[in-house]
């Protein structure tokens, strides 16, 4: 009796091997992309919120006020500010805050300034002047550009009434 001989076939083939590596392979990397976008939108989302507090800081200490004593809100020192870092804002303001906060505010820094506007068109438009405040921080961090937050507030002069207010980001 001559009887057949069954190869056993419950192994995988080697192109079975290569397919399901390659299959592996490309979910690990999505999951490797995903990771790193996921930290780059968390970084970006840490130094946002820190702008927002040096625009916080800023606003305390330079306040828009409600009257101004100049004849022109452009060259007025109490609507424009001059670059300031945020660490400066922190001592002008005395405010106790710890060493990590601290190094948070490095590289950041706060300005204010009043758009020019033609005669004729602000007392078109009821003496509204736009005032910007800009938060800036980064650059030059590894080929890095400087990364902007733009507070805009209309102020009327007049009155003495802020109207209305935008954010725009760079």
């Amino acid at each position: 009796m001559t009887g057949k001989k069954t190869k056993d076939n419950s192994g995988f083939t080697l192109i079975e091997v290569l397919i399901a590596s390659v299959i592996l392979t490309l979910g690990m990397l999505s999951c490797l992309a995903l990771f790193t976008q996921s930290q780059r939108m968390m970084l970006s989302s840490q130094r946002f919120e820190i702008g927002q507090r040096v625009f916080a800081y800023g606003e305390m200490l330079y306040p828009i006020p409600q009257e101004i004593t100049s004849s022109d809100p452009v060259d007025d020192e109490q609507l424009n500010v001059e670059r300031v870092s945020a660490q400066e804002l922190v001592r002008l303001l005395d405010l106790d805050l710890s060493p990590q906060d601290l190094k948070d505010l490095e590289g950041y820094y706060f300005e204010r300034t009043v758009d020019e506007i033609e005669d004729e068109e602000r007392d078109r438009n009821g003496h509204i002047y736009t005032v910007r405040s800009t938060i800036s921080w980064g650059g030059n961090l590894r080929g890095m550009k400087p990364e902007t937050e733009t507070i805009i507030k209309l102020w009327r002069n007049k009155n003495g009434q802020s109207s209305t207010t935008a954010s725009s980001g760079d």
